[in-house]
């Protein structure tokens, strides 16, 4: 998709220079995470949270994620990666959001529990900040041309250009000729994600205020909406191919934790009563 919006603008504008301004999907997936850590950091501050700490945890928790998206993604194509072990070493192989965000938590949680840090404050603080990331990041999937959906003759759905990943996919199930110029209309799943994430970071930025001494809370409630989210906008994708029992692994992994992150909040909320302890 990237190039056909580069030769569009390109040649609206009468200039080459959008080659070098249209970002590629590296570069929206660095700004996700920079600009992420930036709001994390800024927010710990204002909420008395030591900032030298958030720029420690975030950066564990960045090197977590990039560890985790490429090792999840070996280990969900096991088969493949048996048959041939030298893609582990394959920088610009293929990832996985789910293995970021287990990566990413396992970094953040072994940054605090080597600092001897109370998470929560921290985790609810972060926990927007993740929303955000994802708005960003999934237009470079889609700039990129990844995680496509299925075909829709929605006023909305795009079209990617010959030799795009969901161009190469629709020839191989043969629902297009290899000749044509364009794929065939598909859902923007990709923005989709994008908007979902926005509204999270907002709706989650907006609970952090209100329920700050809640501590927890706002952690379990972004994972509960972005679960419940991803495991509807999977119906939508038509890049997945991996199932069982119908549902596909992000599906999975969504109702895998929703269950924790709904006992989390059920938690955070319950009430407490000074006068209870038995003398």
């Amino acid at each position: 998709m990237r190039p056909r919006l580069v030769e569009a603008l390109n040649a609206a504008f009468g200039t080459p220079v959008f080659q070098w301004i249209v970002p590629g999907a590296a570069i929206m997936f660095a700004a996700a995470m920079l600009v992420s850590l930036w709001v994390f950091v800024r927010r710990c501050g204002a909420a008395g949270l030591s900032r030298y700490h958030a720029v420690g945890a975030g950066l564990w928790a960045m090197a977590g994620g990039l560890i985790g998206t490429r090792a999840f993604y070996l280990l969900q194509h096991w088969q493949a990666t048996l048959a041939d072990p030298g893609q582990v070493f394959d920088v610009k192989g293929g990832v996985a959001s789910w293995g970021a965000y287990l990566g990413g938590f396992i970094g953040f949680v072994a940054y605090g529990w080597l600092r001897q840090l109370p998470l929560l404050p921290y985790a609810d603080a972060i926990a927007p900040c993740l929303g955000l990331g994802v708005a960003i990041a999934r237009w470079g999937c889609f700039f990129n041309g990844d995680d496509f959906g299925t075909l829709s003759g929605l006023p909305w759905a795009v079209r990617f250009p010959h030799g795009s990943i969901p161009f190469v996919a629709q020839v191989q199930r043969r629902l297009l000729s290899p000749m044509v110029d364009l794929s065939l209309p598909v859902h923007p799943v990709q923005i989709y994600l994008s908007l979902t994430g926005l509204v999270l970071f907002i709706a989650t930025s907006t609970f952090w205020k209100r329920f700050s001494q809640r501590t927890g809370a706002t952690f379990c409630v972004y994972w509960v909406g972005y679960c419940v989210s991803r495991f509807l906008w999977e119906f939508l994708r038509g890049d997945q191919t991996q199932r069982l029992a119908s549902l596909t692994v992000p599906q999975i992994m969504a109702l895998v934790l929703v269950g924790p992150a709904v006992a989390g909040l059920w938690w955070s909320f319950r009430p407490v009563c000074s006068q209870c302890a038995i003398p």
